[in-house]
């Protein structure tokens, strides 16, 4: 069923108690509410912007930024039915196994769980994403990979678009209520502060309140928003939810993306080429995983691109011609042997790196954001390491030759045109073991509330170097199966 909070009724939650109200209709939300009906849960869905975008609902989004610069925070994101999937480019890939693991250069690093624990939801994730049957990754180096292994992203094609793809499923459940145009603006918590009792929200039109009562509450508003509204949740817990010991937006992480030069190949490139480091590469070089690609970056930002590329003509220039004609920068003869290498890596965790309230107000009297995104260190050696490992394994092995990038190349500070982030916000409600090191357990619950979970990549303890959609599908629906069983057994 699918309501507007605007025409709200007394009748709609006066009485009535949902099993889980889930806030947010992004990835996590709609899966995450999908999986509970599914397990013959009543849900409470509820969705902050309408079925389309408005200006109105969007500038909520509006926020300050600090440190590397980054995109208008209203930009970065989409409010309304769907989230952030409207804007979604399809990327997916899983983590990797030792992506869960800590590591000894990246303190605090390592997740509670494991990759075997997200395993089962793979093939669920693949129809939900609109996914292709898994391959082998393309391959241009002698398959010893002793330093670098090749890894395959596959596209949602067509992209899924959660508000669309789900609408008409969502409007014929009986067992789903999803509301449009209700602004969370508070939690309400027991004298113990123990658990959340209600969820307060509003529409735009009318002043007035309205509660919602359920037996356990997900937040699933993205990284950013997460953490914002825990620690807007002051008006019975003055430091926010979850937030005893200043946890609660810290370790915000990106994924650094920065182009890292010019690629000529023996070889025609038929496919993106992805390379990443092995455990021991970066135990012994202190770096974090990262993912170089090879291949035309104008053709992998289009919206139908599927790891192919568009077919060339046979070259008939041979190596050396083109490599001279690529460093005097003249127009490429065989566009098939040449092009970009770009490079998407995992970031190091820093308490530094968070999301902040500051004294601004948005219409509904909540605090405004400021995100302040930095580099470390750590972040530039795993930048600059991938760059030089791939040019000189091309070199070395005689498969071609990578140019990079003069400031890559001479450890310069990047500008805002050559290193950017992803869109992928995470760490900021971060799943630890135990209450000292994040803000929500293995199973995704708030460490200090009985009750209340996040869900999306606001959890992730690290971020790997994929795209985070895939895992946050992943994530909702181990999420799903857990309160089922929680809210089951009540």
């Amino acid at each position: 069923m699918i309501l507007d909070a605007e025409a709200r009724e007394e009748s709609w939650f006066g009485d009535r108690v949902f099993d889980v109200c889930v806030v947010g209709t992004g990835p996590a939300g709609v899966t995450l509410a999908r999986r509970l009906a599914a397990k013959g849960l009543s849900v409470g869905l509820f969705e902050a912007g309408g079925e389309a975008p408005d200006p109105e609902s969007q500038a909520l989004y509006e926020g300050a930024t600090a440190g590397q610069p980054y995109y208008p925070l209203d930009a970065t994101r989409l409010r309304y039915f769907g989230g952030s999937s409207n804007h979604w480019g399809g990327w997916t890939r899983p983590l990797d196994e030792y992506d869960f693991a800590p590591k000894a250069h990246n303190p605090l690093s390592g997740w509670p769980i494991g990759k075997g624990d997200l395993r089962p939801y793979a093939a669920e994730a693949d129809e939900i994403l609109n996914l292709p049957a898994d391959r082998q990754p393309p391959d241009i180096l002698p398959k010893d990979h002793a330093t670098l292994v090749p890894r395959l992203f596959r596209f949602s094609r067509p992209v899924t678009r959660f508000g669309e793809k789900y609408r008409a499923e969502l409007a014929a459940s009986e067992r789903i209520r999803l509301h449009f145009n209700a602004n969370l603006v508070d939690l309400r918590v027991n004298d113990a502060a123990s658990a959340v009792t209600e969820a307060l929200f509003r529409s735009y039109k009318r002043n007035d309140l309205f509660a919602v009562r359920a037996r356990a509450y997900a937040l699933c508003l993205g990284g950013l928003e997460n953490p914002r509204a825990l620690l807007n949740a002051t008006s019975q817990v003055g430091k926010g939810l979850g937030n005893e010991r200043d946890l609660v937006g810290r370790y915000f992480l990106e994924h650094p993306h920065a182009p890292a030069g010019r690629i000529v190949l023996r070889q025609p490139m038929t496919w993106m080429i992805v390379c990443s480091p092995t455990p021991d590469f970066m135990d012994r070089e202190k770096v974090l995983n990262f993912g170089v690609r090879l291949g035309h970056f104008d053709e992998w930002n289009g919206g139908d691109f599927t790891g192919a590329f568009a077919p060339q003509p046979e070259c008939r220039t041979d190596f050396d011609r083109l490599l001279a004609a690529e460093m005097k920068g003249a127009p490429t003869a065989c566009p098939a042997h040449v092009g970009d290498a770009f490079i998407a890596c995992e970031q190091s965790l820093s308490p530094d790196n968070r999301v902040r309230l500051t004294g601004e107000r948005d219409r509904f009297g909540l605090r405004r954001i400021e995100l302040d995104w930095r580099l470390s260190e750590t972040d530039m050696h795993t930048l600059r390491t991938a760059a030089m490992t791939v040019g000189g394994l091309l070199a070395e092995r005689d498969v071609g030759r990578l140019k990079v990038a003069d400031w890559l190349a001479e450890g310069q500070a990047p500008t805002a045109d050559q290193l950017w982030g992803g869109n992928h916000h995470m760490g900021t409600t971060r799943m630890s073991a135990d209450a000292s090191a994040g803000v929500v357990d293995a199973n995704l619950k708030v460490h200090s509330l009985a009750n209340l979970y996040v869900g999306g990549s606001s959890v992730f303890a690290t971020s790997g170097h994929a795209n985070p959609t895939y895992t946050i599908v992943q994530l909702s629906l181990r999420l799903g199966d857990h309160l089922a069983g929680v809210v089951g057994r009540g």
